[in-house]
């Protein structure tokens, strides 16, 4: 009795149905917003805990863990000099982040005799999640649109009943792309004529959600991320590699960079944007501001929750800093500094540098990877909040289903 509870309890068999069960989670929680997947990573990780696999690792700890454990202290503490007394946002970062790194690790427990059971969840899941967002896109989003004015109370006459029901849509579209580019790489490296129809089909549905919903940023973050998964089948390591170590650049420079881009932009062409870009424009010229009020350590996690600023543009009064800087760099900037950014370019250059080879994590592994990482990062550079816990979970979920989509080494 003893050896079949070991057995059950073991981090294989957990891992297993910790997936399943996280798949029909993530077919339910995607299409509602995708607000639920931090919940669903965190449980995931935690009933899949690989004990004994994390002991191993952090016996030697690599630079990658130990400058992630830093920037984590860094970012906790800085809690101490800001101005935002609610301490949700750093309880989440400081307690949730190592959670979702645990998530891929667990994922890459699963047995290989288990692995077309996981597999076929995570298509099951984001066939399920597709076929619901193209009904929300062809039908104006319905389903989410009657939600509001039945469980949450809407009133039918608000004005900004369409702008809520597209936010809440446009975000189930990031999360949905990444799992379903995951599972359309899967499919089509099968090289089965009917697999592939249905990656096709899937593909042609996931251009079809990111094009939708009001947005730019998903469709510009497909595109990126197609772009850099053609690349990454070519020179998978590679590609990956140079993923990282750009974004490590990019948060590292992020002042500099933003300060020669609004400097090449004149006032006529802002005003010739759409009013959401030139609107950017004005909050990155803010943060940029605030940036060189505390350029060493920064204003503290959380403080553009607490910074006030507005302006009329358009004929309307705006929000210089509404929750967040509406790019990565300039929120890790504003709030945590110099020291933050760093230590943030060091953890991806210390991941791009521990990265295995592509005979390692195979081919299809790394494209997946790739994908995932590129829709991501182009969405917490022009739209999301940086430390907004449900996309790090949906981030986490979708490098786990690379793990679950991998096949034998080399293929």
């Amino acid at each position: 009795m003893g050896q079949i509870l070991r057995a059950v309890l073991s981090e294989e068999n957990r891992a297993l149905w910790s997936w399943l069960c996280v798949m029909v989670l993530s077919a339910l929680l995607v299409p509602a917003g995708g607000l639920g997947l931090a919940s669903a990573a965190g449980l995931f990780a935690i009933f899949a805990f690989p004990g004994g696999t994390l002991a191993a690792q952090l016996r030697s700890p690599g630079a990658a863990t130990l400058l992630t454990a830093l920037a984590l202290v860094w970012m906790t503490a800085s809690y101490a000099w800001s101005p935002n007394r609610d301490p949700e946002e750093v309880l989440k970062l400081a307690l949730l982040t190592p959670l979702y790194i645990i998530v891929p690790v667990a994922a890459a427990r699963v047995r290989a005799a288990d692995l077309p059971l996981a597999r076929a969840a995570l298509i099951a899941s984001a066939v399920f999640i597709l076929c619901v967002m193209a009904l929300e896109a062809v039908t104006g989003g319905e389903l989410s649109r009657s939600y509001k004015l039945a469980v949450e109370g809407f009133d039918d006459g608000r004005t900004d009943l369409d702008i809520r029901v597209n936010t809440t849509l446009s975000r189930a579209a990031t999360a949905a792309i990444m799992l379903a580019g995951v599972a359309i790489i899967m499919l089509w490296t099968q090289r089965s004529a009917p697999l592939r129809a249905l990656a096709a089909l899937a593909g042609i549905i996931t251009i079809a959600i990111a094009l939708d919903f009001g947005v730019h940023a998903n469709a510009v973050a497909l595109g990126a991320a197609i772009i850099v998964t053609a690349l990454a089948w070519r020179w998978p390591t590679l590609t990956l590699r140079l993923l990282l170590a750009g974004l490590a650049i990019f948060i590292l420079a992020g002042p500099l960079l933003f300060i020669g881009l609004l400097a090449l932009i004149s006032p006529e062409t802002g005003a010739a944007m759409p009013m959401s870009w030139e609107w950017r424009l004005e909050i990155w010229r803010f943060a940029l501001e605030r940036i060189g009020e505390a350029p060493l350590a920064g204003h503290g996690i959380g403080a553009a929750r607490a910074i006030d600023g507005s302006m009329e543009l358009r004929g309307y009064e705006i929000d210089l800093l509404p929750l967040h800087a509406h790019n990565a760099a300039l929120t890790i900037w504003l709030e945590t500094g110099l020291v933050g950014a760093a230590l943030v370019a060091l953890v991806l250059a210390a991941l791009a540098r521990a990265l295995p080879s592509a005979e390692t994590l195979t081919r299809p592994v790394i494209m997946m990877i790739a994908f995932a990482v590129t829709v991501w990062s182009v969405n917490v550079v022009v739209s999301y909040g940086v430390w907004q816990e449900w996309h790090h979970g949906a981030l986490a979920l979708a490098i786990a289903a690379a793990f679950i989509a991998r096949t034998r080494p080399g293929g």
